[in-house]
This record gives C-alpha cells, sequence and structure tokens, in this order.
C-alpha cells in the first residue's frame, strides 16, 4: 500500500527503549494494538477517524508516551498552538501517546496509538512501537490507512489488507466479503516498515487500508466499516451506528448539491464511470466536494 520512502539520520543502535516515557506498565489480557497515523496514509481520515473512533468509545489510560522530535520536520508539519493577547494560550504536545483500555466483551484487551506519520527514522519509529507492545505482551497488531482511489462516496467500502503471513492474509480475508490481499507497487509507508518488524519478532500483524474517493476529505461510511472489521478481528463491539448516520447524512448533502451543481454532477459520474486510475480534476486540481458541503447557506443560498 502507498507510503514514502524513510530516511535514516539517526543510528539505529541506540535504545529504543529511551525514547518511551512510561507512566505505567499496565498488566492487560493477551492485548491487541491499533495504529493510525495522520499524514500521507490518511486519505478520507480514514486512518486518524478509525483510532479517534476507538479512543472516543473506549476513552483508553494513557500509560506511555513517544518523542516526536527525533521523527518529525516540523517545518514541514508546524504544531498548532493559540496566542491569545499576546500571550501563549495553548502548544500542541510534541508526543504520541499510547493508551489502553478494557475489552469486557472479549479476550482481548484494546492498546491504542495514533500519531503523526514520521519523515525520518522510520526503522527506529518502528522499533520503539515494538518496544512498547513487547513491554505490554501485545501479539497482534493491526494499522489503519487510506488511500485514494476511482470510487464513488456511495460505493459499498472497499477495504485493502496487507499482512505478516499467508495465514494472517488468508484470516483477515475471512472477516469480510469487502477485504482483499493488495497488489501493489509503488512509494510505502511507515505501515509497512512497522509489519515487516512485527513479523521478524513472531507479532502477528494486519494493515488495513480503506478505499476512498479524491473529493471527500471524511468518509465515515468506509472508517464504519473497518470498525466492523476490527470487532470481528479482536473481539469487541464498538458500535458503528453513529458513523453509518453520517455517512447517510453526507450522501444526502451530496445528492442536494449535485442536484444544484451540473459540473460537479458529471465529475462524480466520471470518478464513478472510470477505471484507469486518479480522478479527473480542473487541470492539476482536484475537485472537493467537501467545499460545497461546508457552505455558509447564510452567506451562499445553495447550500442546503
Amino acid at each position: 500500500m502507498p507510503t514514502g520512502e524513510h530516511t535514516s539520520e539517526m543510528s539505529f543502535d541506540q535504545s529504543a527503549a529511551s525514547f518511551v516515557q512510561w507512566n505505567d506498565i499496565p498488566e492487560l489480557r493477551a492485548p491487541c494494538m491499533v495504529v493510525g497515523f495522520r499524514g500521507w496514509s490518511d486519505a478520507g481520515s480514514v486512518s486518524s477517524d478509525t483510532v479517534d473512533h476507538l479512543r472516543t468509545t473506549f476513552e483508553p489510560r494513557v500509560f506511555a508516551s513517544i518523542s516526536n522530535e527525533p521523527f518529525i520536520n516540523y517545518t514541514l508539519d508546524r504544531p498548532i498552538g493559540q496566542i491569545t493577547d499576546g500571550l501563549i494560550d495553548y502548544m500542541e504536545v510534541m508526543v504520541t501517546e499510547v493508551g489502553w483500555a478494557a475489552n469486557p466483551d472479549g479476550e482481548h484487551d484494546l492498546v491504542v496509538l495514533l500519531g503523526k506519520e514520521p519523515h525520518y527514522n522510520w526503522r527506529l519509529y518502528a522499533q520503539i512501537v515494538l518496544e512498547v507492545m513487547r513491554r505490554v505482551g501485545v501479539r497482534r497488531f493491526y494499522t489503519i490507512g487510506g488511500v485514494q482511489d476511482t470510487v464513488s462516496h456511495t460505493a459499498p467500502p472497499q477495504i485493502s489488507i496487507v499482512a505478516t503471513s499467508e495465514g494472517a492474509v488468508a484470516d483477515a480475508v475471512r472477516l469480510d466479503n469487502c477485504v482483499q490481499a493488495a497488489d501493489y507497487y509503488g512509494p510505502l509507508s511507515v505501515h509497512t516498515c512497522l509489519l515487516k518488524l512485527c513479523a521478524e519478532s513472531d507479532i502477528e500483524g494486519v494493515s488495513f487500508w480503506g478505499h476512498v474517493p479524491a473529493y471527500l476529505q471524511k468518509n465515515p461510511r468506509v472508517v464504519g466499516k473497518i470498525v466492523s472489521i476490527l470487532n470481528r478481528a479482536i473481539g469487541m463491539r464498538c458500535p458503528v451506528d453513529q458513523l453509518r448516520m453520517k455517512a447517510v447524512e453526507i450522501d444526502r448533502r451530496i445528492s442536494e448539491i449535485l442536484a444544484k451543481e451540473p459540473n460537479l454532477k458529471r465529475f462524480v459520474e466520471s470518478v464513478e464511470q472510470r477505471k484507469d486510475g486518479a480522478p479527473q480534476g480542473t487541470g492539476d486540481k482536484i475537485i472537493r466536494l467537501d467545499d460545497f458541503v461546508k457552505r455558509d447557506p447564510n452567506k451562499d443560498p445553495r447550500t442546503p
């Protein structure tokens, strides 16, 4: 699945454990870990929204944090802050938190991590995450990604998977008829680096990739499908009704907009009909329906 090549600017002989700050080391029941990343591998916000949904539902307790400093180029991905009356009220914490939650409905407790995809030192970062997994006994590991594809926002979700073994691929494909083993050649992501290290460490790992249209920045339908698949894979009950309702509402609003915007309607129809690759835009610009969905009805009467 897609993602960019890693660079190595730091010696990998440093101890991965030294980059983790521990609040405590919880005793967990056969934990499974779910990881998402904001950035290149988060098309349609599938990765971040999936993990955010898990965090909102289970309210995991933070037990460890990983510094972002060795891995993020802050001139490319700047921290967010709030300044009021000349004083700094808030600045984004430059760490990635790792939390855990009990799973009363199954045999596997849950460990979750949502971070920014590192710009540097992928292998070191993967070693750090692996160190966290070892310390709390994680034996099954899932990453979530989103990839742009020539698909409609109303089409049944398509989920591709990459895994650490043929058995893990077969088990994942059996989870849902929308899941298929990936065939891909191109730039890679930190997800792949994590899976490679898991395979070398006898930890079962699967990466789920939701296919999303380029013209929407949010896709609750695909997120809901991935959460449903995780429910079966891990043996948990994370509700998806709210995600399904959001998907229906987005469909309704888009349908109303397309009825009033013939150029956009033709664009969406062309995406649905194309089979050969990237969606069409205007020149190099991809049209995004989000811009129309978010219009202020007080300023633009065409918005429902």
